[in-house]
């Protein structure tokens, strides 16, 4: 068959004649199809990314490469299929670890409602009488029915499935599909032939609204003449929709067909349907049945994360994927740090309040294919599969540390949390699962040891190599005081036990094509919605013991990150922005000894409407003159083109300008806009400042404001802000990093 994987392209060598496709098995995604095995499973386009590869055949559930027989029933008859399955060794798919299905047609019987289909584009318009049959209805359709309920016994989707392709072929019909009423709409949930789930349509464009209404079953043997559905649409001339109640859900199960009805369903039809809508009830329910059993069986009951049963299942898996391709797998094991003190201050049953929000934070810090459980107590593990290098993993750590120290609230008290993390490497560490998970205990112990709060990983030796979560860690400590309103706290410490980060946006200098400088923009985690915008991180500044806690952080903070990516070899100036402009603040930093060479990497970012008003004007020329002196650069922010501004400040120290995005908004497309971007420039240079644009989003600005002689570029098109750990590995991949700064 295939020497090697085939080329979606067209350019591999395999054989087109064959049915084949390729899926990724631990998330049954479909990677390829050829046309033939398009054509056999009758597949859209439009549908495929949607699509898992056990919506075809759902014994691919099992990835293990074995040859084996299915069925498959399509629109043109039920298919027995032969399947050989092997994982890929080579070619443009083998590097994720895909598998081929090759599948070779043994056997199709045709069904006799579909045999004797007209072709609908030879039928003439429809005229009295109607001459167009939908099918004869089998005589043996009960005894069908009865086989699939009883003799096979009744549960799983699959199972469901197989009844509405019996019921398409009890009534001589084309299409089925199940639908849950969910407000005002319908959900899709099954559907025959096989079909997109999960698709929801409004009630009053749908046709179930009539059975919804009536409570019953509704039928209409030709759209096209009838009143109410007339013009609906979707190609459908009949149909037939049953609602039905399970439990406190409504379900509509309707019939249709791409013809009109030669005649009026008989009394022997509609008792056909009501059978069929209560072998889907009890289908139904025993699905259902089976999800809990399965939830009780594989969840935590507390977090609802999968238990440790479901979490060494898919260990199991990543390692097996990892000898497969000679890479790599990581499990970290996770523990609360002092989380007795949450249980003695508000009880076990607050405690287990911020487990469950704990669960929920930790699930939104990871990837997709990354896998999260809870081992039990206040410990956690997390599967990482195809894991490229150590940077991944310090990654997940740093999120980790953030969603932590975001405050948990409990009744009136108020929690920032931290924890110890242990990992261990396949096969680096390890050479099977029970001694992967002992290592990785091992590590998770000794971050403990060493005092918590911090990422332990194995050496060369056996030993452990002690990593601290950098700037991001929280104190590993407890908070129970009592929660309060007003404003924020008036220590460094506070603000990133608090859940506050610094991201960095590179800014792009255009001569050279390097990285010279980032921009520090504070963010809050959110343990819902991640990382908060700018202006909304701002709120925690609301007085002037807030401002000034919040500039010391800011500065430390950032004066520490340009100090270690100078120390690894990528030296960049950090632009801040600051709230209360407070010359003690600055002082604070540049007393600290290790710390006063380095705040010169900084770059103080100022606002135009800083200086509207003449005594805060004042102030702020006082704090730029004395900050200065001790070599500290400054930048004007977020200018929007007011000349006359500029004038008032051309006596100032400042080295750069930063015209404001709705500046260059229509600088690659707008005559006017560049016309306004080069009076700028012009005005800028001459007082022997460079120029910036932030918020450059495509190629047709980039290239505009570089014929114009803009000096740098800050935006989307360039990157998004990143934590420090991303951002250096973002340097270090592309080599963006100046010289100097």
């Amino acid at each position: 068959m295939f020497e090697q994987s085939p080329d979606p392209s067209g350019e591999g060598n395999g054989d087109e004649s064959v049915a084949f496709l390729i899926f990724e098995p631990s998330t049954g995604s479909i990677s390829y199809v050829n046309a033939s095995a398009t054509d056999l499973f009758e597949l859209r386009d439009d549908r495929l990314p949607e699509m898992r590869v056990t919506d075809l055949l759902p014994a691919l559930i099992d990835p293990t490469p074995r040859t084996f027989d299915a069925q498959f029933r399509a629109r043109r008859g039920d298919h027995t299929l032969r399947v050989r399955l092997e994982r890929l060794q080579g070619g443009t798919f083998a590097r994720v670890g895909a598998m081929l299905a090759e599948i070779e047609v043994l056997a199709t019987v045709v069904p006799r409602a579909v045999e004797q289909r007209r072709d609908r584009r030879a039928d003439p318009e429809p005229r009295e009488p109607l001459r167009v049959a939908a099918g004869p209805v089998p005589a043996d359709r009960l005894e069908a029915l009865w086989n699939l309920v009883v003799r096979r016994g009744v549960g799983g989707s699959d199972h469901v499935r197989s009844i509405l392709a019996e019921g398409v072929r009890g009534l001589g019909m084309e299409n089925a599909s199940l639908a849950r009423l969910e407000g005002e709409e319908l959900v899709t949930e099954f559907a025959e032939p096989l079909e997109a789930t999960g698709t929801r349509t409004a009630v009053d464009r749908s046709f179930a609204r009539a059975a919804l209404r009536r409570s019953g079953t509704f039928a209409v043997l030709d759209t096209t003449r009838d009143g109410e559905f007339a013009g609906t649409g979707f190609g459908v001339r009949s149909f037939l929709s049953a609602a039905f109640r399970i439990g406190d859900n409504r379900w509509v199960l309707t019939f249709s067909s791409d013809r009109p009805r030669e005649s009026p369903f008989a009394d022997e039809d509609w008792k056909y349907v009501e059978d069929l809508t209560e072998a889907l009830s009890r289908g139904l329910e025993r699905r259902e049945s089976d999800a809990r059993i399965e939830r009780l069986a594989y969840s935590d009951a507390l977090t609802s994360l999968p238990n440790r049963v479901a979490l060494l299942a898919r260990l199991d898996e990543a390692i097996a994927e990892a000898d497969a391709l000679s890479g790599r797998a990581a499990v970290l094991f996770l523990d609360i740090d002092g989380f007795k003190g949450v249980n003695d201050t508000v009880g076990h049953r607050g405690g287990d309040a911020v487990l469950a929000e704990v669960a929920e934070r930790l699930r939104g810090t990871l990837r997709r294919e990354e896998y999260i459980g809870r081992l039990g107590g206040d410990e956690f593990a997390i599967v990482m599969p195809r894991v490229a290098n150590r940077t991944e993993i310090e990654s997940i750590a740093q999120r980790i540390g953030g969603v932590l120290t975001f405050p948990f609230g409990v009744d009136d008290y108020r929690f920032s949390l931290s924890a110890s993390i242990g990992v261990a490497i396949y096969p680096d560490d390890a050479s099977d699962r029970d001694d992967l998970l002992a290592s990785a205990d091992a590590a998770m112990y000794a971050a403990k040891d060493d005092g918590g709060s911090r990422i332990r990983f194995r050496d060369a030796t056996g030993g452990f190599e002690n990593d601290a979560f950098g700037t991001t860690t929280a104190t590993a400590a407890v908070a129970t005081a009592p929660a309060t309103t007003g404003s924020a706290s008036g220590s460094a410490t506070e603000h990133r036990d608090a859940g506050y980060l610094l991201c960095y946006q590179p800014i792009l200098e255009l001569a050279s094509g390097r990285i010279t400088a980032v921009e520090a923009l504070i963010r809050r985690i959110h343990p819902l919605h991640g990382l908060l915008a700018p202006e909304r991180g701002w709120s925690i500044a609301r007085d002037p013991t807030g401002r000034r806690a919040l500039d010391r952080w800011v500065l430390r903070e950032a004066t520490a990150q340009g100090r270690a990516w100078a120390a690894s070899g990528m030296p960049v100036r950090i632009d801040v922005n600051l709230a209360a402009f407070d010359m003690r603040e600055v002082d604070d930093v540049l007393v600290d000894s290790e710390l006063a060479d380095d705040v010169r990497r900084l770059r103080i970012e100022l606002a135009p409407e800083q200086f509207t008003n003449p005594e805060e004007s004042e102030r702020i020329n006082d704090f730029v003159r004395r900050c200065a002196s001790k070599g500290i650069g400054f930048a004007l922010d977020g200018f929007d083109g007011g000349l006359g501004t500029l004038a008032s400040l051309a006596s100032l120290p400042i080295d750069s300008i930063k015209l404001d995005r709705r500046l260059i908004e229509g600088v690659g497309v707008s005559g006017p806009s560049r016309a306004i971007v080069q009076g700028v420039i012009v005005v800028a240079k001459s007082l022997g400042w460079n120029v910036i644009a932030k918020g450059v989003e495509n190629s047709a600005q980039q290239e505009s404001l570089v014929a114009l002689g803009c000096d740098g570029v800050q935006g989307f098109f360039i990157a998004h802000p990143m934590t420090a750990v991303d951002l250096g590995t973002w340097l270090r991949e592309r080599r963006y990093v100046g010289r100097e700064a």
